[in-house]
């Protein structure tokens, strides 16, 4: 199963992001650590995607995810930025800056790809169903 949404350039899409995600996990019979772990790692993409990338073409942030019989994949694009997007250390007082850290203890991998004058960065984690 693929969905793809197509959701504002803005704060509140990690909500509603989240939101989606959640229902169709629950629907699924996933595992409740999955669940968790998984919207955890998609709000901390969308955040990262708003927060320092570019809006698409469209004026959006893309939001898609595949849940195959033993993984979800999850991949966020935005328009773009300058820069590399990787996980690094943060300042222990910071209140921002960790949530690539996070992705990576996650997710069982992910990765970033830059095409069509896009960002994707794509998460994969293993599935436990209920």
């Amino acid at each position: 199963m693929h969905e793809t949404h197509q959701l504002a350039h803005e704060p509140a899409s990690v909500a509603v992001a989240r939101h989606e995600l959640r229902d169709l996990l629950e629907r699924e019979g996933v595992g409740e650590s999955v669940v968790y772990d998984a919207t955890l790692v998609l709000s901390e993409l969308v955040s990262n995607a708003v927060r320092h990338g570019r809006p698409t073409a469209a004026g959006h942030v893309e939001v898609s995810w595949s849940l195959e019989p033993e993984r979800l994949v999850l991949e966020v694009a935005d328009g773009g930025r300058d820069g590399s997007v990787e996980a690094v250390d943060a300042d222990p007082d910071s209140d921002h800056g960790r949530g690539l850290m996070i992705v990576g203890e996650v997710c069982d991998r992910w990765h970033v790809d830059r095409h069509d004058r896009r960002t994707h960065v794509v998460a994969e984690l293993a599935l436990a169903m209920a």
